[in-house]
């Protein structure tokens, strides 16, 4: 494996142990739900 591509997945790794930016906002200006249909992810 390169380094570039051990370092990548280094940092995807990290990423899904330890998400960030994963809260609701307080007193948001806008909001908008949806379901890709594609995957199901729920947004």
């Amino acid at each position: 494996m390169s380094y570039d591509n051990e370092l990548y997945q280094q940092v995807i790794l990290d990423h899904n142990r330890k998400p960030r930016n994963f809260h609701e906002m307080e007193n948001p200006t806008n909001s908008c739900h949806g379901i890709n249909p594609l995957c199901g992810d729920d947004i």
